[in-house]
């Protein structure tokens, strides 16, 4: 079963899309495209026609938002537990934070800890700006599983490749500012947002055009370079005395559409004396191009998209904005291991209850068939002069009806001669104190016999007297009397 991942990356320049298929544990990109953007609050404007690109569908989605959206924060806490970090973050943010804590979603990773104390990297993000990012999606049916910095993830895929040392700056160039990411002993330590030094340009030294970033005026740009570079070094040299740490990196990694002009990569190597590798995430994480995304893939334009595609196959993300309020609703049954382990249990339960059922339904036939042998040995036992048995209960309750029924029917009334007024005859004709147990009594058209037993032969003479006196009976006779 096939899963595509959607990396969105919304930075200041570009606004890319890159779409990772994972299938039998191998990863490709099959769809890649990007838009030119001069405003960030156009990215609804662009971002139909760059999903309509990529022929994205469904699936998870991972977005990223440029640095200049946070605000950073390097901090130390004498706590290593995350829970109590989490439980104290916003009070020590109060005084540090231009707007109030309350109005924004606070994030961090943990940059170094030690036996009292952990060290933090802190990303504050503004609920409005997020909302803001989330409704832009949400007109293009997009509800990502994160948001997040793009410039993290991507030194994050960096680190990751291992193909880097321990210790190593990379700059993430943009037309108007570049992201500086440092790193120590393999984890992410420090990030800043840098814009290009504030100088009143007639035009901008640097253009994009064509998928192509380059540079308009040089001797302005070259000056902006070294600007920059001179800000980059104070940067670092503050951090290395804030944190007390004693940091070298041994290699920078240029990114970004930048990245790709030679006279820019040139200049910063000069001026910050340190081999420049021009990072090409693609290829250090070995992942496969299909023939349609070939046609387009530039590593500056799509490799913040790729880090976000390829860090939404992690399980967890190190940092996303979208917690308490903004967190995406579970959707149950939502991936694909939730729907596998579903169904697990459903075919556990089917079968167990399909299992029980035909257990009860075996020890029922058993307790059936015994049950009717042992009605037929009752049946043959009862009746011994039958010999075919095909129904032993309903011939024995045939049977038992055939022996209670009387030898003649008795009928409501005979003539005028009620049953009833004739059962109140006899029962008013014979001596209370006189004791009788009838065990017999037949009443038909011409008759009434009558069965019994009483204490003496006397009573038997009483009784015969008595009813004789009736005007019911022609005649009374005692057919026979015995001791």
């Amino acid at each position: 079963m096939k899963r595509q991942i959607l990396g969105l990356d919304i930075n200041d320049d570009l606004l890319a899309a890159v779409v990772v298929e994972q299938k039998a544990g191998d990863n490709q990109i099959v769809a890649c495209a990007f838009d030119r953007i001069d405003d960030r609050n156009a990215v609804s404007d662009h971002l139909p026609v760059l999903i309509s690109q990529v022929g994205w569908q469904t699936g998870d989605c991972f977005c990223g938002i440029s640095l200049s959206c946070c605000s950073l924060r390097n901090l130390s806490l004498p706590f290593i537990d995350r829970k109590k970090i989490s439980q104290i973050l916003a009070f020590e943010l109060e005084d540090q934070m231009i707007t109030p804590v309350s109005d924004q979603i606070v994030e961090y990773i943990i940059t170094g800890t030690s036996e009292s104390f952990s060290r933090l990297l802190i990303f504050g993000l503004e609920k409005e700006c997020l909302s803001q990012v989330l409704d832009q999606l949400r007109q293009c049916n997009l509800n990502p599983d994160a948001v997040l910095p793009g410039t993290m993830v991507l030194a994050e895929q960096f680190l990751s490749c291992g193909e880097h040392p321990g210790d190593f700056l990379m700059l993430d160039a943009g037309l108007h500012a570049m992201d500086l990411v440092l790193s120590h002993e393999g984890r992410i330590v420090f990030a800043r947002r840098l814009p290009y030094p504030d100088r009143i340009f007639t035009e901008h030294p640097f253009y994009f055009q064509d998928g192509r970033a380059g540079i308009a005026h040089h001797e302005e740009a070259m000056a902006c370079i070294a600007g920059l570079c001179e800000t980059v070094r104070r940067s670092i040299g503050f951090f290395r005395i804030d944190s007390g740490l004693s940091i070298e990196p041994g290699q920078l990694i240029l990114t970004g559409c930048m990245g790709q002009v030679d006279a820019f990569r040139n200049k910063i190597q000069a001026e910050l004396g340190l081999e420049v590798i021009v990072g090409h995430l693609r290829q250090e994480s070995g992942i496969f191009l299909t023939d349609r995304a070939a046609e387009n893939w530039q590593p500056g334009c799509f490799d913040h998209a790729l880090a976000l595609a390829l860090g939404g196959l992690k399980k967890k993300q190190a940092l996303n904005f979208r917690k308490d309020e903004f967190a995406k609703p579970k959707m149950f049954l939502a991936s694909r291991p939730q729907r596998l382990a579903a169904a697990v249990v459903f075919i556990l339960l089917v079968g167990g209850a399909a299992g029980l059922f035909f257990m009860h339904y075996r020890a029922l036939e058993m307790r059936y068939t015994q049950l009717g042998r042992e009605m037929k040995t009752i049946f043959q036992e009862t009746f011994p002069g039958l010999t075919r048995i095909d129904a032993p209960l309903m011939q024995m309750q045939a049977r038992l009806r055939k022996a209670r029924e009387p030898a003649a029917a008795i009928p409501a009334f005979s003539g005028d001669k009620r049953v009833l007024n004739i059962l109140a005859d006899i029962s008013a004709r014979i001596p209370a104190p006189l004791s009788i147990h009838v065990s017999r009594l037949v009443i038909d058209q011409e008759t009434v016999q009558v069965k019994g037993t009483t204490n003496t032969f006397n009573n038997v003479n009483l009784i015969q007297s008595r009813l004789r006196q009736s005007i019911l009976y022609d005649d009374v006779k005692i057919v026979s009397a015995t001791a």
